[in-house]
């Protein structure tokens, strides 16, 4: 079998467990839902999205975007405004500061939510291009002469990760050849904090020795066909594949509270508000990660 184009998500997926990889991406013969958690986050993307096109003055998109955001025409969006007071139902009123913070560093360009596709010999394609090998999504690519940087929006909790900031890098690297250096991070939006990474385009080579023994594994369990199962905590009840020989239910169902609220003691949910902070340092620490807590 011919292995699937990987993105970073997919490969540690794959890592976490090939079982449930095979049976929810290859063989899509058991359902995933998305929780709320999830679900939340993909919206924040969306507004965040929308507002850069806003502040751009591409009105046409963010209208686009806001209209099946909020289930509303696309003339009423944009006639009531409604990106800068975060909708219509206040949901992401704290976010648009962050909007306002990207446009405010120097740039060339400000380039939101950006498909990146490679081949096997790591040139830019289509993204459904029939010798697609790798894919990646930067949420938001600004381009300032021989500089670049990608950021990538955070709504859970702070799980950094510097192989999805080298992918970034490595993306940017391969369609962009004139840039040299690429500072990448994470914006975790319910606290403020950051990580970071900084690259230059000398490092592509030993950029990509992380990934290949996972690559390595992933290719073959496709030639192999053997999806071994993975034990772990989520085998208890998380899982959706239930056939599985570690499967057992869940001890103690919980109910799961989007990223950015929180429940009251009534049990509504109230709004957390983020605390806005995207800068763009200079750093010289090049190719390492660091975090930091902005106030």
């Amino acid at each position: 079998m011919k292995p699937f184009a990987w993105s970073f998500s997919s490969l540690s997926n794959f890592e976490n467990c090939p079982k449930q990889f095979y049976h929810t991406r290859v063989a899509k013969d058991v359902a995933t839902t998305q929780g709320e958690a999830a679900l939340w986050g993909d919206r924040v993307h969306q507004y965040l999205e929308a507002g850069l096109h806003y502040a751009k003055g591409n009105t046409a998109e963010a209208a686009k975007i806001l209209s099946g955001l909020y289930n509303v025409p696309e003339d009423i969006v944009v006639q009531h405004a409604a990106i800068i007071d975060g909708g219509p139902d206040k949901a992401f009123a704290g976010y648009w500061p962050y909007v306002e913070a990207i446009m405010a560093l120097p740039h060339d360009e400000v380039l939101p939510e950006q498909q990146f596709a490679l081949n096997r010999a790591l040139a830019p394609c289509d993204w459904f291009a029939e010798d697609v090998w790798c894919r990646g999504i930067v949420d938001v690519l600004l381009i300032r002469g021989s500089r670049a940087y990608a950021l990538d929006w955070k709504t859970g909790k702070r799980k950094p990760d510097s192989q999805q900031l080298r992918l970034f890098a490595l993306l940017v690297f391969a369609h962009y050849p004139h840039v040299q250096e690429c500072k990448t991070e994470f914006v975790w939006l319910k606290t403020g904090e950051r990580d970071d990474a900084v690259y230059r385009r000398e490092q592509e080579a030993e950029m990509w020795q992380p990934f290949l023994p996972s690559l390595a594994r992933y290719n073959a369990a496709f030639k192999q066909e053997m999806w071994a199962p993975r034990k772990s905590g989520l085998c208890r009840g998380w899982c959706p594949v239930t056939s599985c020989e570690f499967w057992s239910p869940k001890k103690y169902p919980r109910q799961e509270s989007p990223a950015g609220f929180k429940p009251s003691q009534d049990g509504e949910r109230k709004a957390v508000k983020p605390r806005p902070t995207v800068q763009m340092r200079t750093c010289r620490c090049q190719g390492t990660s660091r975090r930091r807590r902005i106030l």
